[in-house]
């Protein structure tokens, strides 16, 4: 069953790639989209790469992933 937030009576989907997944870009559908100068938090690597990512539901989003330990440091 796919979730979705109530608006009134819109219905929006959940994105559901979650902070600190492993980053699985074939599973999602990923295209970069731009590079960040920020520290990963979870290793020492000193930059992140941008994503647009589709999660399983095919919902549409934004992430910032670490190219070292990959995982998922944001949602933008």
């Amino acid at each position: 069953m796919e979730q979705v937030n109530q608006i009134g009576d819109e219905e929006t989907p959940i994105f559901q790639i979650s902070i600190g997944q492993t980053f699985k870009p074939y599973a999602w559908r990923a295209s970069h989209h731009m590079d960040f100068q920020f520290e990963c938090l979870y290793c020492d690597s000193e930059s992140l790469k941008g994503y647009q990512v589709e999660d399983q539901y095919g919902n549409m989003g934004k992430i910032a992933t670490c190219p070292d330990c990959e995982r998922v440091n944001a949602k933008y």
